[in-house]
């Protein structure tokens, strides 16, 4: 095997644990289904390829070791700055905690639980807010797909019937209120997908996130989450550790194929180029998160923690880097193509 294939093959399959999180989000394909599809081929792809590299000599598996540490290093030194973060209300949730409902399958049940926290907080809400969120949510509710909508309103029908009776009366009056007010086309869509979610009719599972509904700031999200996890635990009878512990592992292979991405792409690279790749994966987190979290509004200094953490991530890449030997640096692309000395 050539030493261009060698690299082809450890660099393409690293592309795998992060993208599959993605793709969950934001196209609604479970990532449960990409971890065999995608996820053991990739695997099967990067064994070849380090295997290989450790059986001929080739200094390529020293650029996968120093990346892979300085990965899992940079994780952690992130994790310091993004915990800070979480306990001072500035991320939606722990997204560990979220990836691992994503990977045990639980994402549509925590959706589920959401849609029900929603409901008991519109509720609550003073008559005139309510029926102005109401107005809102229905007539984008109307403009869902018809599978999207039976389960959007399945999950709020589920929230009602926690509410107490006084209460529940008065949020039901106010909705056939509102609907009362709306275009018959509207109306007919909300109706219809009210009678098919209590008749447990619905065209197909669905698994992707509602697109269109309005969306909420990220406090109000992060106080309804914070309810919405331990139901969803709960109700799928899972361990907190277990979740957490899932999660959390992928995390940090997310992190560990960043730092060897960054070797395989530079080598030893320099503290510069260690602290723009921090900022390339920090941009990207930025664009990513609205389409992957399309329910909240997030706040203009949202971005700033993140940033923070991944100056923080930068450190340990560039560091365990530097560390790379000069016959490991020209297995890497930029000292093949002789642009890093």
């Amino acid at each position: 095997m050539g030493e261009g294939l060698r690299w082809a093959l450890v660099f393409l399959s690293l592309a795998a644990p992060v993208g599959s999180l993605v793709i969950d989000r934001i196209l609604g394909i479970p990532a449960r289904r990409l971890f065999g599809l995608w996820g053991l081929p990739s695997l099967g792809a990067f064994l070849i390829g380090i295997l290989s590299a450790a059986a001929v000599g080739d200094p390529l598996s020293e650029l996968v070791a120093w990346g892979a540490i300085g990965g899992l290093v940079a994780t952690a030194a992130l994790d310091v700055v993004r915990l800070i973060g979480v306990a001072l209300g500035a991320f939606p949730m722990d997204m560990p905690s979220m990836f691992g409902l994503i990977a045990l399958g639980q994402a549509p049940r925590f959706q589920r639980q959401m849609m029900a926290q929603m409901v008991a907080h519109l509720a609550a809400l003073p008559p005139e807010a309510q029926r102005a969120a109401l107005r809102a949510r229905l007539e984008a509710l109307s403009r869902l797909p018809e599978p999207m909508r039976v389960a959007v309103v399945g999950a709020m029908q589920g929230g009602l019937m926690r509410l107490p009776e006084p209460r529940r009366q008065a949020f039901l009056i106010a909705q056939m209120g509102v609907l009362a007010e709306l275009s018959p086309e509207v109306r007919s869509a909300v109706m219809r997908a009210m009678d098919r979610a209590m008749t447990g009719v619905s065209d197909s599972p669905v698994y992707g996130q509602p697109r269109g509904l309005p969306r909420i700031e990220m406090a109000l999200f992060r106080r309804l989450a914070a309810a919405a996890f331990p139901e969803t635990l709960k109700e799928a009878r899972l361990p907190v550790w277990k979740v957490r512990l899932v999660g959390y592992l992928w995390h940090f292979l997310i992190g560990a194929t960043f730092g060897i991405t960054y070797t395989l792409l530079f080598g030893h690279g320099t503290w510069a180029l260690a602290f723009l790749w921090g900022a390339f994966v920090w941009l990207a987190m930025m664009v990513l998160m609205p389409p992957m979290m399309p329910l909240i509004r997030f706040p203009w200094w949202f971005p700033i923690v993140p940033f923070l953490a991944h100056m923080a991530m930068a450190v340990p890449i560039g560091f365990f880097a530097s560390l790379i030997s000069a016959s490991a640096h020209l297995r890497s692309l930029t000292g093949w193509l002789g642009w890093i000395g």
